[in-house]
């Protein structure tokens, strides 16, 4: 009965040739199980395990059957037979292979039964029994938002009943002695743990969107001892802490490295040549020199006033009804963070390629640009250092949108040319301008159009024609024309703790909220080249030993130019002037950005004086040689401030506007 009921569900399910095969999965079993107890009305298993003792107590009357046939086997002959006798023997007979064909069959069910108990589902605990959680939570009840049994969604707080219903904040106005101070604990309190949170994910290399976004079936081992709300609250950190990561960043180009407090040295190895022909006696060749890469943090940070409670109230249920808006319903305090780590995490990934630390005129708000230093300026530190000798050529250091593809191709080959023997550059990968990505594959259309394969100029987008070097194209970069060769990895994010920015703090300030957190961050490559005394000694050496290539992206001035544009660039170098000449202003030039004026002719070098726009610079600027500069900011009143200069091959820092860059102490 029950192999015939067995069939008919494996074939009402379709499973009949899985089943055959010995494919049936762990969900077809239970299907299986759902399907025999709805039409049958017991228990799949239960029912299985009857017909298999039925099958065993069968196969034991048969082995009892066939031993009484012996029996009277036996009797035959010995004593001969009659007619009665005959007949008995012969319906004995029927009777065995009766019984031996219900043995044969029983024994094949039992099999078929043994097959199934193997790949049956194991009975699972009912402690065991997990439900995956959602972020969007089981869903808002009398006491809790979103019904997470956790204090941060207590529907006894104001900000959470605005969530659930904003039209409670039309019913009453909010207390500022106990609301916004709470409010303000609340943030806080979420904000530390947020930060703990991102930590977590990084040091255990689980800062990946798309698993964050999966929930706890990647990793549950940080939950083991958490409630379900605990859990809850967890999963909707890492729901946002994902809406962060997928934001653009440069750590795919330029990976973090944590744990930098103030200064760490990277040092570096310089090998000599060691090889020889053989001679007899001690005639030695080969030495080691050490140097070490200074890589350093600047400390930066954060600092808001927000109105009051009620008009932070106003602008979330402004969120709240805004059509479209994000999937995931966000309560009062992680819409609130979520919008500051939003803007902070964008003006972080600009301040990492064109940040320049400027330590901040007192009491007045600096830009977020001079945070810190980052990708851009610290290769030109690298320069000033006399590690990093650039590749200067008008065809490269100035490439158009028509001129990009070959300007590329002839900035590798004079790199090519110029390596160590033994270098392979095949294995670096170039860095360029992801707002040029659109020039490139125009000139890759252009020229390449005719001999492209099926990916079209796709094939040809992050790979430079005729080589393997691949492209990595750095947002954040306006339309600086900078090309760097480097092998992968050499340039580095700094960092201290790992989601230290997140950390937010907050508190009441009279009728204001007071928001903040600081952090360290910073910029280096772990290895550039030897540094040398003076930019002479650096062009002699002629590239030996240096393993970060770039162009220099400058624009050259006019002769007797007297003014510079800054919309043509941040790196202008003069020309000989048939006449004296004095620098009086750079138009358009814009505070966060540093603007480097060298030198590059000395017939009547172009000068600044100490006046005018240039009034607070240290004192007047007159080059002596080709290369010497002077490198200025604007302040907040509209005037340049000098960073370091260089005359006479000699560099000079502003401390006291750059404490902190090697060098300065």
């Amino acid at each position: 009965m029950f192999k015939k009921q067995f069939q008919q569900i494996i074939n009402s399910l379709g499973l009949m040739q899985k089943a055959k095969d010995r494919q049936l999965t762990k969900e077809d079993w239970e299907s299986i199980s759902d399907s025999y107890k709805e039409t049958y009305g017991v228990d799949f298993y239960e029912d299985m395990q009857q017909a298999k003792e039925k099958a065993g107590e069968a196969d034991r009357l048969s082995k009892e059957h066939a031993q009484a046939l012996e029996i009277l086997n036996a009797m035959e002959e010995n004593t001969g037979s009659d007619k009665e006798s005959g007949d008995l023997l012969e319906k004995m007979n029927k009777f065995a292979a009766g019984m031996q064909k219900i043995s044969k069959e029983n024994a094949d069910l039992k099999a078929a039964l043994d097959a199934m108990a193997s790949a049956a589902a194991p009975d699972v605990p009912v402690a065991t029994v997990q439900k995956r959680l959602s972020v969007f939570g089981p869903g808002s009840t009398e006491k809790h938002l979103f019904g997470i049994e956790n204090p941060l969604f207590d529907m006894s707080k104001r900000w959470n009943k605005i969530s659930a219903n904003p039209a409670f904040a039309l019913t009453s106005d909010p207390d500022e002695d106990t609301d916004g101070p709470a409010f303000q604990s609340e943030v806080r309190n979420f904000g530390k743990s947020m930060a703990a949170r991102y930590r977590y994910l990084k040091e255990n290399k689980l800062l990946d969107p798309k698993k964050l976004n999966e929930g706890f079936g990647f990793d549950t081992a940080d939950l083991s001892n958490a409630g379900l709300g605990d859990q809850y609250v967890v999963l909707r950190q890492d729901a946002l802490i994902a809406r962060i990561l997928t934001l653009e960043t440069v750590y795919h180009i330029f990976p973090r490295r944590s744990g930098i407090q103030d200064r760490e040295l990277m040092t570096n190895a310089f090998f000599s040549k060691f090889s020889q022909a053989y001679q007899p006696g001690k005639v030695w060749k080969g030495d080691v020199k050490l140097q070490p890469e200074m890589a350093h943090v600047d400390d930066a940070m954060f600092k808001t006033l927000f109105g009051p409670m009620k008009e932070i109230e106003r602008q979330y249920i402004g969120y709240l009804n805004t059509d479209g808006s994000d999937p995931i319903k966000w309560s009062m305090i992680e819409w609130q963070l979520l919008n500051i780590y939003t803007a902070l995490v964008n003006e972080q990934n600009e301040r990492r390629i064109l940040g320049i630390y400027v330590k901040p005129e007192e009491g007045k708000p600096g830009h977020h640009l001079n945070g810190s230093t980052g990708y851009v300026y610290t290769l030109v530190r690298y320069i000033h250092e006399n590690k990093l000798l650039p590749h200067s050529d008008d065809a490269y250091n100035a490439y158009t949108k028509t001129t990009m593809l070959d300007a590329v191709q002839e900035f590798v080959s004079d790199v090519r040319e110029t390596v160590d023997k033994g270098l392979d550059i095949e294995k670096f990968e170039i860095l360029l301008n992801k707002n040029h990505r659109s020039w490139w594959r125009k000139c890759i259309r252009a020229q390449h159009g005719k001999e492209m394969d099926f990916k079209g100029v796709d094939g040809l987008t992050d790979i430079i024609p005729d080589t393997t070097i691949n492209i990595r194209w750095v947002p954040n970069m306006g339309q600086l024309k900078l090309i760097c060769l480097q092998e992968s990895g050499n340039q580095q994010c700094l960092e201290f703790a790992p989601g230290e920015m997140l950390s937010v703090k907050i508190k009441e300030d009279m009728e204001q909220v007071v928001c903040w957190s600081t952090w360290k961050e910073g910029f280096s490559a772990s290895y550039v080249g030897q540094a040398f005394d003076t930019p002479t000694k650096l062009v002699e050496n002629n590239y030996k030993l240096q393993r970060v290539f770039i162009n220099k992206p400058c624009v050259t001035l006019a002769d007797k130019a007297t003014s510079a544009a800054a919309k043509d660039g941040f790196w202008f170098v003069t020309s000989d002037n048939t006449a004296a000449t004095a620098l009086t202003d750079i138009a358009g030039a814009e505070e966060g950005t540093a603007y480097i004026i060298e030198c590059g002719g000395t017939e009547n070098a172009t000068t600044i004086a100490k006046s005018g726009k240039f009034d607070s610079i240290t004192a007047a600027w007159t080059p002596t040689q080709s290369g010497d500069y002077i490198m200025i900011t604007l302040n907040s009143s509209d005037k340049f401030v000098e960073l370091e200069r260089q005359v006479g091959g000699v560099r000079t820092i502003n401390k006291s506007l750059q404490p902190n860059i090697p060098g300065a102490r």
